[in-house]
């Protein structure tokens, strides 16, 4: 009878939340779509004919001057008029004066600019302060209705969103700006400059500010704009229903070459936009200059939010990059250095290159709604050790630095595979299966399970990165193969002794609920005296002699009874492991199953199925901690590579239950060890490192000390014992192949085979007799052992056992040296001694004595 899929049920329960949670109902329906578009298209075709028709100083909103009777001018534009109440006549002066310091800092006068890299495509990333405008704002300063009739904003008279309010923070900017080939001149005829150098084309860009002291937020949005190459500046600006950045950024421009150059170009290419919307309004609803990156929901559901313009200044490039002198070469010479290396990083030739090329920008960047500016840390309004503005690198860079960290991480997975066939290879017997823990390998599954799917998601959606995630997803899936088949048979091994202790536990759960339903009598009879004959039950780790272990009475065989299916060995060793069954009952149609099968360990199938559901919810929540504050995020990120790096923990546990003293080969241990690590010091310990993640030296000290605590663990249980220094009543009863021998346990049966004569005094050819404290000069302490020479049944070569004398203390059993001394032989519970590596080697195939053939207890 097949097992019930509750893991199925689960899982398209998850996936059906996830899919209504990601396709909201936020449209307006399907007839009134098609009459919001038009109506937002038939604005925006009218800010685009203001555009064309103005001209450079229409929008002056400074404030007029008395003297010359020259009025604020203003447009009509949304957003760029003055009921509108925007800041624009207290700072907008202000601001321009601002960015025409900072860009004469960084390139020179604008007649002589210093050359730059002509395409800026790239991520930067740097600190900003914040400064409030000349008058404040606030949101109940603004009335939506008239501003924006017919529009219906959602929570109009709550709180703005993107409202920055912390004093300091981050700020990281994706700029993509198109390639040289579609770049459009415009000639000004009124400046005298030659074409060529005034150029302009259009240019996005993704600005994320993180508000670390204010409201703990980081605001995501779109920005779109105009790049002057020869320049290196930019001008970008959010659009939306209250605010037509785009349409009227030619005059928020510093110059008028620029607002000429601008004009021209946005002229031609938002009337391009514009004209393809108009034929395709019915099937294309989205905005393509909306400022929301979830461009439908702010289309359908607009919510009010702070407006942004981003003044960006490009800065030159290093000279150890470029290889040219400025003072011999001049500006053509270093302009065709920035020509030939944009050149090969574009389209790579194999030209050899000196350093990195990286991006250096200076932004400003002004809400003229919420009122307040935010500029970036830097000079020479800060000192360099403050901060150094925006630092990053070219596209091409960044690329080839994350296709690189994914073909070594690739690399190191490869490397991780061979480890575990390494490790599959030795630990192919039950015997050293049932050593190894379930739960560091769940680890260790767990965690290729979400690299493979993070890689899968990524190569759906990369493109230039897309052959090294796909290389990665094909690591990670052999990993994960290689991983749950090495599980499964550890799973097969250990499932009865799980089983087991599922039943014992059972069984001291019905007997404690019997004792305390059982009322006690009103005296408690005193228990019976043994016969002086009687022989005790003996302790775990106690040697009997022959005579004595006969002498104990054994229970009952119970029948074994045949099954239908005439499966006869688990039959067998379900009596074996339970021998205080009772024979079942008849079975009937109502009543088949008891209650230790219902108890029993879950099947492989629903681990496996438990480990997809981890897996998922900790890559959701692994993608929703990156919106979190940066302080609970650190933690976040530190708690869950500190859990991933605990996968040697489990074992440590493991080692200590089975008192097994080595469980895997050390070149598994260390190799894990270290190749886990070296992906995560990435990010720990470089600087410059492409997911811009700020270094913690300490944080990763504390992580690579964690994991060399656990495998020193490893190493003193190998050494010293799995149980050494752990109270005794904090495991089971285990059987100890290690044990102190005494002389004194002559007569209990203490000794093993073949040491019994030689302790109590009867000469044998076959063993010698001599004090360990002879010819060596050895200490006093000494004088109390006695080293017994046999022969190892197994590789039949002379054994040395000390054995304490009768009558004296035990002044090595604590000690380390006595335990290294006992580490060289090993005492079955048949009382046969070994050498420690033959028996350890035996009982790699065989868990039976090689003398009796009596079964042993596993390490």
């Amino acid at each position: 009878m097949p097992q019930p899929q509750d893991n199925a049920r689960l899982v398209f329960l998850i996936i059906l939340l996830f899919w209504v949670a990601t396709n909201p109902d936020t449209g307006p329906g399907f007839v009134a779509a098609p009459s919001l578009t038009k109506a937002r298209l038939v604005r925006q075709r009218h800010a685009h004919g203001i555009l064309n028709s103005t001209h450079w100083g229409d929008f002056s909103p400074q404030v007029a001057n008395e003297t010359t009777g020259v009025a604020a001018g203003y447009l009509n534009l949304t957003g760029f008029r003055q009921e509108d109440g925007f800041v624009w006549q207290e700072d907008f002066g202000r601001l321009r004066n601002r960015c025409e310091e900072w860009s004469q800092h960084a390139v020179g006068l604008p007649t002589a600019p210093a050359p730059v890299w002509q395409n800026v495509t790239g991520i930067v990333r740097g600190p900003w302060v914040r400064k409030d405008a000349s008058v404040p704002r606030y949101h109940s300063n603004y009335n939506l209705t008239e501003m924006t009739p017919g529009i219906d904003w959602v929570t109009w008279g709550g709180d703005w969103g993107r409202n920055v309010t912390g004093p300091e923070g981050k700020m990281m900017l994706r700029i993509e700006d198109d390639g040289d080939d579609d770049m459009e001149t415009e000639a000004l005829g009124s400046t005298g400059l030659p074409p060529t150098h005034i150029r302009a084309r259009e240019v996005s860009a993704t600005v994320t500010i993180d508000d670390d002291a204010g409201s703990g937020n980081s605001f995501e949005m779109r920005l779109h704009g105009v790049h002057w190459p020869r320049q290196g500046a930019l001008l970008l600006t959010t659009t939306s229903e209250k605010f037509a950045g785009i349409f009227g950024l030619p005059h928020l421009t510093t110059r008028q070459e620029f607002f000429e150059s601008s004009q021209a170009l946005l002229n031609r290419t938002l009337d391009k936009v514009l004209s393809r919307k108009e034929k395709r309004s019915f099937s294309d609803p989205v905005n393509p200059w909306a400022s929301s990156l979830d461009a439908p929901g702010e289309t359908w559901n607009p919510s009010p939010h702070c407006e942004y313009i981003a003044y960006v200044q490009v800065y030159p490039p290093e000279n150890d990059v470029l290889r040219v002198q400025p003072a011999l070469a001049g500006p053509e010479g270093v302009a065709k250095a920035i020509e030939e290396i944009e050149n090969e990083l574009r389209f790579p030739q194999g030209a050899p290159q000196q350093g990195r090329p990286k991006l250096r920008m200076s932004a400003m960047v002004f809400s003229p709604d919420c009122a307040f500016l935010l500029e970036t840390k830097g000079p020479p309004d800060y000192p360099q050790a403050d901060g150094d503005h925006l630092a990053g690198w070219k596209q091409e860079f960044w690329l080839h630095s994350v296709s690189t960290w994914l073909l070594g991480f690739a690399l190191i997975i490869f490397i991780q595979v061979q480890l575990l066939k390494l490790q599959m290879r030795e630990t192919s017997t039950p015997s050293t299966l049932g050593r190894i823990s379930f739960h560091t390998g769940s680890i260790m599954l767990l965690a290729d399970g979400v690299i493979l799917a993070g890689s899968a998601a990524w190569s759906l959606s990369a493109t230039t990165t897309m052959l090294p995630s796909l290389v990665v997803t094909c690591a990670a899936f052999l990993s994960m193969t290689v991983g749950v088949t090495f599980l499964a048979e550890i799973y097969k091994v250990q499932e009865p002794e799980w089983r087991r202790r599922d039943r014992e536990r059972e069984r001291e759960r019905q007997a404690a609920s019997t004792t305390n339903n059982t009322p006690r009598p009103a005296s408690t009879p005193t228990p019976p005296t043994a016969a002086p004959g009687a022989a005790s039950t003996p302790g775990p780790n106690t040697i009997l002699s022959t005579a004595a272990r006969r002498a104990i009475p054994r229970p009952p065989s119970p029948p074994i009874i045949i099954p239908s299916d005439q499966d006869i060995d688990a039959e067998i060793e379900e009596v074996t492991n339970n021998p205080t069954a009772i024979l079942p009952a008849p079975a009937t149609a109502g009543n088949n199953t008891t209650p230790a099968a219902a108890n029993s360990s879950i099947t492989l199938s629903n681990i496996f199925g438990r480990f997809i559901m981890a897996g998922i919810t900790l890559l959701f929540l692994t993608l929703a901690a990156v919106t979190w504050r940066p302080h609970f995020r650190s933690i976040y990120f530190n708690l869950l590579v500190f859990s991933y790096l605990s996968l040697w923990a489990p074992q440590i546990y493991r080692n200590i239950y089975r008192n097994c003293r080595h469980a895997l080969s050390w070149r598994f241990v260390i190799g894990q060890s270290c190749l886990r690590l070296l992906p995560i010091s990435y990010f720990y310990l470089v600087k410059d490192n492409f997911a811009f993640a700020q270094p913690d030296w300490t944080a990763f000290a504390v992580l690579a000390g964690w994991v060399w605590i656990q495998i020193w663990a490893l190493v003193f249980q190998s050494v010293l014992g799995p149980r050494f220094g752990v109270p005794k009543g904090w495991m089971p009863e285990a059987w100890e192949y290690h044990p102190i021998l005494r002389e004194d346990n002559v007569e209990s049966g203490g000794l093993p085979i073949g040491l019994v004569l030689a302790a109590s005094g009867s000469e044998s050819p076959t063993f010698e007799r001599r004090d360990s404290n002879a010819g060596s000069g050895g200490g006093g302490d000494k004088k109390n052992t006695r080293v017994h020479v046999i022969d190892c049944a197994i590789c039949r070569e002379t054994l040395e056992v000390p054995i304490i004398k009768a009558g004296t203390g035990d002044p090595t059993a604590g000690g380390v040296a006595g335990v290294f001394e006992r580490r060289k032989y090993m005492v079955t519970p048949c009382r046969h001694v070994f050498h420690s590596v033959c028996l350890e080697g035996w009982m790699r195939f065989r868990l039976q004595c090689p003398i009796c053939r009596e079964e042993l207890p596993p390490l």
